[in-house]
């Protein structure tokens, strides 16, 4: 038997060194001729069978992992050049053998390793989720198993995702981190070409004679010299997406002695780039005409596509349509061998702007659709306010370019689904896949949960005027790690595995089901003081622009920032009574016109129209609410996601009146108590879902408990104090006894009510620019969004400040209604109309809005 096992090791021993042979015959100057891989495989592909052959015969006394690692790292790298010679086929066959020989064999770092690669492709195919958890999950195994330099590299490709999905704070951020980890290695500077060369021989030369190496000293030196060279890419990357053109400019020529060695045209290409965004087009003609043959072959024929782009940009540059044209078309046959969905966007955008400029107006518009849908195929699913809002940026200006050439050519339809895709994708997405919410075993759902409950214990010293600057400092730092915690949870949420396209609206199909049931939407999306309006009915679109005078815009600006005082101008609530502002003022005339046609309108607004009291406006004097019933939605998509199970109410669920003793900045709420009894007795008994919880049962726990519940006819009704939280969207709540229920712990525990009303200040409102971030994926933020992400399907809410008083009247009305077989948006107009025929101001409730599609 020994002797058996002797010869098994003689003849594994003697494939060992062929292989290693063949694999240092395919090292030139410290890189890899992948033409002469072909030699190395077989012989490595033998020498893992007949290990694994081995080993089950005499179980233990092989090590399998040092005979899988090498093999598989080279199927993968072999993989990338035969797709960049065009044969993706075999490129899928090599990664799918990698796959299978890592998932019997490698742990580790060699696993970390692999699902980096994997992340990696993730990312190139949109699955921005998958390409997220996997390198964090890489990094951390790296970290874990003690190597420092591949937990940078993946760093590196993480700041990479951040970098294209546009948060290029957090990417820099990212490569810092990076930088960090190898920061010691990295103090003498990158290790040469040469020493790298000699570091990997030394390195095989001590496997041939020792069968391993003790030290990893060559892969540790080029994997140094690759991550210096690579961070300083990245950094010039960002500096030029930032529009810091000279400093990108410098980061490029420092990163030249490592790129020419492996892509020659590498730098020069991005230079071309620079040239081009400075409008030095005769520098970017040279330099493309220098670079422009390294694409037809090698590693960079795969990015020819991108090439056709500059190519395109420096014909349109030039103003030659024709040229531009030519290249964008070439560009986009490439994405036949050489699929690209973030180049593919841009091409086509390139396209309709050639088009554009053709006089070719049809087409062009084809063209800015196509584009605008591809860019949106890129995201599949929602990434957290931020991320959605960062994605979203660099593209705008297509989007605007699109709906410009939209509205000229009165293509309504268009106009009205490109200003849909520019929203953000969160609602859509989540309202579209069924809700899982984390279980109690989730390490991000359990962090949240404390970080949440330190939030609220600080909150109400703040409430009861005892907290210090140290506490507010606290706050803030716990408010970013929370918002980090729930980007996490999103991302990991195991929807997004099953979702294969995003969801998307038929603007056609919608308008018939708008046509059928007597209703018109009216979708706004606002550009400084220039407004684009398409009114949705079942006759068609109707599209038009208008550009609001100073006065106009002074009103707007005054009715916004009054929401936020501490005392605010009541007066101010009813826009058109007290600012004589007119529908008309905002919309082009023949959207204004058409408002005629339907008994319920839909707002869909956009930027700080989310803030308007729609159905109190006027058009040609005349309140909006004593025609037609009005609700508002942040987009589109969710007419059609939020129309069902909304039945005649006969359950309600009641919670409200706390107990304020202490708090010094909410005083208590004189009708919060009467207010929860009126409803209560207009349901009549058995109508609870629960005990009405007052006063000291009205915490948070016991909301807690009472949102899954509800079912279909049942409304959630909510007496309290809110806190409007301008930085933080997520962190707006519902003060209640003793704590606070916030908008995102609402995401966590889902909402079993499909009607919401939330009789509290300011629970419709929306920030503009959370913690600085211009929201560039306009949607819903706040308490209004997560109801409706956590499942409800209706919200009744006060934009502004409400008055105790004539809240507990207009709500105990629209109850009345609701109860007697009105919709929501129907209930609210009857209401709206009860109390203005009493002659109750109209500023005293103006502001009472229904998010509601029905």
């Amino acid at each position: 038997m020994a002797d058996e096992r002797s010869v098994a090791l003689a003849e594994l021993s003697e494939l060992q060194t062929k292989a290693m042979q063949a694999l240092m015959a395919t090292f030139d100057g410290g890189q890899i001729d992948y033409e002469r891989i072909g030699s190395y495989l077989p012989l490595a592909r033998e020498f893992l069978l007949q290990t694994e052959h081995y080993e089950q015969r005499w179980p233990g006394s092989f090590e399998i992992e040092p005979v899988a690692s090498p093999l598989v790292q080279q199927l993968a790298m072999y993989a990338g050049w035969v797709e960049s010679e065009g044969d993706r086929e075999t490129a899928a066959r090599l990664r799918q053998e990698a796959d299978e020989i890592a998932a019997r064999h490698l742990s580790g770092e060699q696993h970390a390793g692999r699902l980096r690669a994997r992340a990696m492709e993730a990312a190139a195919a949109g699955q921005f989720q998958d390409a997220l958890v996997g390198l964090e999950t890489a990094e951390q195994a790296f970290v874990a198993d003690g190597r420092p330099i591949e937990a940078a590299q993946t760093l590196l490709q993480l700041a990479n995702v951040y970098e294209w999905l546009g948060d290029y704070d957090r990417a820099l951020t990212t490569m810092d981190t990076a930088h960090g980890l190898a920061g010691e290695k990295l103090a003498g500077g990158p290790p040469s070409r040469t020493a790298v060369a000699a570091s990997i021989g030394k390195q095989l030369w001590q496997i041939l004679r020792h069968g391993d190496a003790q030290e990893r000293e060559g892969e540790d030196a080029l994997s140094l010299r690759r991550l210096h060279y690579e961070l300083i890419q990245g950094r010039a990357r960002v500096n030029r997406r930032l529009g810091r053109l000279e400093d990108a400019r410098e980061l490029f020529e420092q990163s030249r002695p490592f790129v020419e060695q492996f892509v020659p045209a590498g730098v020069d290409f991005h230079l071309a780039g620079i040239a081009i965004d400075a409008g030095d087009l005769d520098t970017a003609e040279r330099l493309l005409a220098k670079v422009a043959p390294h694409f037809d072959k090698g590693l960079l024929r795969p990015r020819r596509g991108a090439l056709r782009q500059l190519q395109c940009d420096l014909a349109l540059g030039h103003g030659d349509a024709a040229a531009a044209l030519a290249r964008a078309d070439e560009g986009l046959a490439e994405q036949q061998a050489y699929p690209d969905l973030e180049l593919a966007w841009k091409l086509h955008w390139r396209r309709g702007r050639a088009l554009a400029r053709a006089g070719r107006t049809a087409e062009a518009l084809a063209a800015y659709r196509e584009a605008a849908g591809t860019a949106d195929t890129v995201r599949l699913a929602p990434l957290g306010y931020v991320l959605d809002t960062t994605f979203v940026r660099d593209k705008v200006p297509m989007f605007e370019e699109a709906i410009d050439l939209a509205v000229a050519s009165g293509d309504g339809l268009a106009a009205a689904e490109l200003m849909e895709l520019v929203k953000a994708r969160a609602l859509t997405s989540v309202l579209s896949q069924p809700a899982q919410v984390a279980g109690d075993g989730d390490l991000d759902a359990v962090r949240f949960d404390a970080l949440s409950r330190e939030l609220d214990a600080i909150s109400f010293q703040m409430y009861a005027g005892a907290a210090g600057a140290e506490d507010v400092r606290r706050r803030e730092q716990l408010l970013v790690e929370r918002r980090e915690v729930i980007e996490r949870i999103r991302v990991r949420d195991p929807r997004w595995r099953t979702l294969t396209v995003p969801p998307r609206v038929d603007v056609a199909a919608t308008c018939d089901r708008l046509g059928e049931t007597d209703r018109a939407a009216l979708m706004l999306h606002l550009r400084g003081t220039r407004l684009v309006a398409a009114l949705l009915t079942g006759d068609g679109v109707i599209v038009g622009e208008r550009t609001w005078d100073d006065d106009t815009a002074a009103a707007l600006t005054s009715y916004a920032e009054n929401l936020t005082l501490l005392k605010p101008d009541h007066f101010l609530n009813d826009l058109s009574g007290e600012s004589d502002v007119d529908l008309r003022h905002l919309v082009p005339d023949a959207v204004a016109d058409a408002l005629t046609l339907a008994r319920t309108l839909i707002v869909v607004p956009h930027g700080i129209l989310h803030l308007l009291p729609w159905a109190t406006l006027t058009l040609d004097g005349q309140r909006l609410f004593t025609t037609r019933a009005v609700g508002v939605l942040p987009n589109l998509a969710t007419i059609h996601l939020t129309e069902g199970g909304l039945s005649t109410p006969h359950r309600v669920g009641l919670l409200g009146d706390p107990d304020y003793t202490g708090l010094t900045r909410y005083r208590e709420l004189p009708q919060a108590g009467a207010e929860l009894t009126d409803v209560e007795q207009l349901y009549g008994p058995g109508a609870l879902v629960a005990p009405v919880a007052r006063r000291a049962e009205a915490r948070q726990d016991t909301l807690a408990s009472l949102l899954p519940q509800g079912g279909e006819g049942s409304i959630l009704h909510v007496v309290c104090h809110a806190d409007v939280a301008a930085d933080e969207p997520l962190a707006s709540g519902l003060i209640l006894t003793g704590s606070t229920l916030d908008a995102g712990e609402i995401l966590r525990l889902g909402c079993g009510f499909p009607e919401v009303v939330l009789s509290a200040c300011s629970t419709g409102w929306r920030p503009q620019t959370p913690h600085g971030l211009e929201l560039a994926g306009d949607d819903a933020l706040g308490l209004v969004a997560s109801f409706l992400e956590a499942g409800a399907r209706s919200l009744l809410v006060s934009v502004p400040q409400a008055k105790d008083d004539i809240a507990r009247r207009f709500m105990v009305a629209w109850h009345t209604h609701r109860r007697s077989g009105a919709s929501p948006a129907e209930a609210l107009r009857a209401t709206q109309q009860e109390l203005h025929e009493e002659e109750v101001p109209v500023w005293a409730w103006a502001g009472i809005t229904a998010y509601s599609s029905v």
